[in-house]
């Protein structure tokens, strides 16, 4: 069994109070109450993911339609590639997109002692996305009720009233964090969760009382946000 001590263990790293709660209410693995390999007869779709719907773990809709969380064995045997500099860069992956792109805690006391939370591109630069783990899923929360693609949505929710499943689910999602995130971070999100369907021709999104780049510009700013360093060895 892969425990958070043996992943604290091997990478060399004390996670943040909220991630172990998380960890120990069981809301950081999308594989709940299964094992992979899957028998040959299931798949995630039709058999892991209706047992998540009721309760579901973090940003199981709320993550956007190319983040996944990875499994608690994957976190602990992350294969890092052999370009990366893992000398000069303390990376803790715990998340993946479709595209293969990686997001990780990054340790570095040089910075800040919450260890922000990167995007490590496929190509050779990583990306400062939130100073710490509330504020990351803050984030990936409030852009998910924005600029949705509606290929991605329609392949989820089909192309009758998708908004409104979507926002079914979106609220599910704020439902079980809730006892996680600060007040005023639900406040905002379920202000944005109720909103009003806007629609372009490539895309959805929910009208807030303001742009989500604003939400982020004013709460989630930080001095590094946003910049970017190169992550392989010179």
């Amino acid at each position: 069994m892969t425990t958070l001590e043996k992943i604290e263990t091997k990478h060399n790293y004390t996670f943040p109070t909220l991630y172990k709660k998380l960890w120990e209410d069981d809301m950081l693995n999308w594989m709940r109450g299964f094992e992979l390999p899957l028998d040959e007869s299931k798949t995630w779709a039709d058999d892991v993911y209706p047992t998540l719907k009721e309760n579901p773990p973090l940003l199981l809709h709320s993550g956007g339609s190319d983040f996944e969380l990875l499994t608690p064995n994957k976190v602990l045997n992350f294969e890092f590639p052999e370009a990366w500099d893992t000398e000069k860069h303390h990376f803790i992956p715990f998340a993946k997109t479709a595209e293969g792109n990686t997001y990780a805690f990054y340790k570095n006391k040089e910075i800040d002692r919450e260890n922000p939370i990167v995007l490590i591109w496929e190509d050779d630069e990583t990306e400062y996305i939130a100073k710490n783990f509330e504020d990351f899923i803050f984030r990936k929360m409030l852009e998910s009720a924005d600029d949705i693609d509606k290929d991605d949505l329609h392949a989820d929710y089909g192309k009758e009233n998708p908004m409104e499943l979507y926002r079914t689910d979106l609220k599910a999602d704020l439902e079980s964090i809730r006892p996680y995130l600060k007040d005023e971070y639900i406040s905002i999100l379920k202000e944005a969760y109720n909103g009003e369907v806007l629609e372009t021709l490539i895309a959805y999104g929910f009208m807030g009382t303001k742009p989500v780049k604003d939400v982020i510009k004013t709460l989630l700013n930080f001095k590094l946000m946003s910049e970017v360093f190169e992550h392989e060895v010179q």
